[in-house]
């Protein structure tokens, strides 16, 4: 098998990297793994507002008519920009989990709040009264607050220890 990695190397050499250059580079990125953990910190309000818009997601399932759809339509509008609002602030935006442990929790919660959705939706379908959609969007409320801040806890422990592919 052939690369191109001997052709363009950072430090301007030609030719592959040493075994010693090579085990410096790869201490080098787990040093920028820890420096990355430590910038990604969530702020103390992100969690509960993004479960506040999730939870009028998750209600609006089970509001009559046209109310529905411009719930939700605000709802989906204000997700990018509580994300951009983060960015922006923080200067750091993680799309995807650093690690198995991480990829389970996001699973789970992504399981979680299909629950909710459909939980709510039934709300509507049955004929039951719009107010019993608060419980489903409660519940989705709690998974975004109690499992967002753990799965910020797993993804900076996974991004310090560089287990992208560990367990």
């Amino acid at each position: 098998m052939e690369n191109d990695f001997g052709r363009a190397r950072p430090d301007g050499h030609e030719g592959p990297l040493t075994s010693s250059q090579a085990r410096d580079a790869l201490d080098r990125l787990g040093l920028d793994g820890a420096k990355l953990a430590e910038r990604v910190v969530t702020p103390w309000w992100y969690h509960p507002v993004l479960g506040l818009i999730v939870a009028v997601l998750t209600g609006a399932q089970a509001l009559p008519g046209a109310a529905s759809f411009i719930v939700m339509a605000l709802g989906i509008v204000a997700i990018p920009l509580l994300t951009a609002t983060y960015n922006r602030l923080y200067g750091i935006s993680i799309t995807q989990p650093a690690g198995p442990r991480g990829r389970r929790l996001s699973h789970t919660m992504f399981g979680a709040l299909v629950l909710a959705m459909l939980t709510a939706l039934a709300v509507k379908l049955t004929g039951t009264a719009p107010w019993w959609g608060l419980l489903p969007a409660a519940f989705a409320f709690g998974v975004i607050v109690v499992f967002g801040r753990r799965y910020d806890d797993v993804l900076r422990g996974e991004l310090a220890r560089g287990a992208g592919g560990r367990a």
